[in-house]
């Protein structure tokens, strides 16, 4: 009984001994990880006020041992070292969450699973300024496998008294961050201008330090939803999607926009607009070289190239294409400058033009500037009134009397106008016209003259050169009269009269020139 006794009491120290020397060891243990450990205040704001060219603040910083190793930090804010001290700070995140693993710090001291940033606010000054890119420096081993920063604001100033760009940020996602190689991304967020629906995901990095510009990107985009009304004188929602690699400084980017409901709004009139683009763009600095646009608007394709870039001196972006169009509809370009239902005029027309719009505030027919050479065959007015003073001027050109002026129906070709063509300068919404000219059975025309896009009246002077004599061209009394001007109009292949076209471009008028007459 004794000897039982004993042995019981034997294991009984054994264990008390075994207890010991573990609680020892786990106490050991525990200092050393309170003293090592990597979530530790000062090692995270250490590491973070390295991090940042500039200085660090935060309110409060709170350990977290259990699930999982961490920490949380709140109130964060930095500032360059050039900023003001009443000045909003450049950067700022409401609440970091560090979540480790106690896995990853016993096997991979330096990597940490996960990253969250609970309202982040970033604010960039205009393009330009000087924010002081300097003093800060990272040399940790430390690499994040995911950074989440849903919800986060990114503001970008503009110069003058023009509101800020902001951009909504719903999801970021960012990964693996602090290595040497690239990091994929993926971004959903709320473009300000025009407003839309922006998700693109892809790699970016590594990070070139010394040469941001030459940091490279890769990835793909779509654009949904976007609401063009915002550029005030066009309308339409905008569904864009492509593909884009390069370096910050000259990514290039291939994709196509659909635009089912173009508008110009002084025009009122709706029609598909789609394209496909090579572009370059500078993510520095936002400007953007238009390397090759294929559009078809209705049933006519565009060619164009250009620029949209911003100017030394000026605010936003200008910008500068050069269009092409072969074989194109007139009726379909007309669309976008006349109010009327049915454009004024059909046919063929092929044009070159170059074409600026300015930034400034305004309706769009103002803001768009052009210098460009058309040219329209088989041109036929759509108005059935505007038609017949064509027809009738035709067949009086031609020596028909009144009484003999019928429209031949059954030949179209007969009652067309061709070889409509001239130079074009358009400016503030006015059109002046330089070289026009056109042929209708019977007549050629040379003229001159302005055409308002914004309310349609024209002016138009030149000369007409008739087939028949004057006098031919009218009857009884009147007839009778010209008879007395052949001479003062006859040339030797027919009479050259000065003529006007004044009204508007749906309800034109046509005259003898008198000022010329007096002349």
């Amino acid at each position: 009984m004794a000897k039982t006794k004993n042995e019981a009491a034997a294991r009984n120290r054994r264990w008390r001994w075994i207890l010991t020397v573990v609680a020892v060891v786990l106490a050991a243990v525990l200092v050393l990880f309170l003293r090592y450990f990597p979530y530790s205040e000062n090692n995270v704001t250490g590491a973070l006020r390295d991090a940042f060219p500039g200085s660090f603040k935060y309110d409060r910083f709170e350990p977290v041992y259990f699930p999982h190793p961490g920490c949380r930090v709140e109130g964060i804010t930095f500032r360059w070292k050039s900023s003001l001290p009443e000045s909003p700070p450049p950067v700022s995140i409401q609440m970091l969450t560090i979540q480790g693993s106690y896995a990853e710090f016993l096997f991979r001291p330096h990597h940490i699973p996960r990253v969250l940033l609970a309202g982040v606010r970033v604010q960039v000054p205009p393009l330009g300024d000087s924010v002081g890119f300097s003093g800060g420096h990272s040399a940790s081993k430390t690499t994040v496998g995911e950074l989440v920063a849903n919800g986060a604001v990114l503001e970008f100033a503009r110069a003058g008294n023009r509101p800020s760009l902001r951009f909504d940020l719903h999801e970021f996602s960012l990964g693996p961050v602090g290595s040497n190689d690239s990091m994929s991304y993926r971004v959903t967020m709320q473009n300000p201008e025009p407003p839309g629906e922006i998700t693109s995901t892809g790699q970016i990095g590594p990070f070139n330090s010394g040469n941001p510009g030459q940091t490279a990107v890769r990835g793909t985009y779509s654009f949904d939803h976007a609401d063009l009304s915002a550029f005030h004188g066009i309308a339409g929602m905008l569904a864009s999607k492509g593909t884009f690699s390069g370096p910050l400084a000259h990514i290039d980017i291939q994709g196509t926009t659909d635009i089912p409901d173009f508008e110009v709004v002084r025009s009122g009139h709706t029609g598909p607009l789609f394209t496909r683009f090579q572009a370059v763009v500078d993510g520095m600095n936002g400007d953007v070289a238009l390397n090759s646009i294929e559009a078809t608007y209705l049933g006519t394709e565009i060619s164009a190239k250009g620029t949209v870039a911003g100017k030394e001196g000026g605010a936003g972006k200008f910008t500068s294409l050069d269009f092409v169009v072969r074989n194109g509809r007139i009726q379909d370009v007309l669309r976008i400058f006349v109010k009327a239902d049915r454009p004024p005029m059909s046919g063929i027309t092929d044009f070159r033009a170059h074409v600026t719009v300015s930034p400034q505030a305004g309706p769009f027919l103002k803001k768009v500037a052009l210098v460009g050479n058309f040219g329209i065959g088989e041109g036929k007015f759509q108005k059935p009134t505007t038609q017949e003073k064509i027809d009738k001027m035709s067949m009086a050109a031609q020596g028909q009397k009144k009484a003999q002026q019928t429209t031949d129906k059954s030949n179209p070709s007969e009652n067309v106008i061709s070889d409509l063509g001239g130079h074009v300068v358009l400016s503030n919404g006015m059109a002046t016209l330089t070289n026009l000219s056109f042929t209708i059975p019977g007549a050629d025309a040379r003229m001159h003259g302005t055409y308002n896009v914004l309310d349609g009246t024209i002016d138009f002077h030149g000369t007409v050169k008739m087939a028949a004599k004057i006098s031919q061209s009218t009857s009884g009394v009147k007839s009778a009269f010209a008879t007395m001007l052949d001479p003062l109009f006859d040339k030797k292949h027919g009479s050259v009269v000065p003529v006007e076209i004044d009204g508007t471009f749906h309800s034109p008028h046509f005259g003898i020139d008198l000022v010329p007459l007096k002349k």
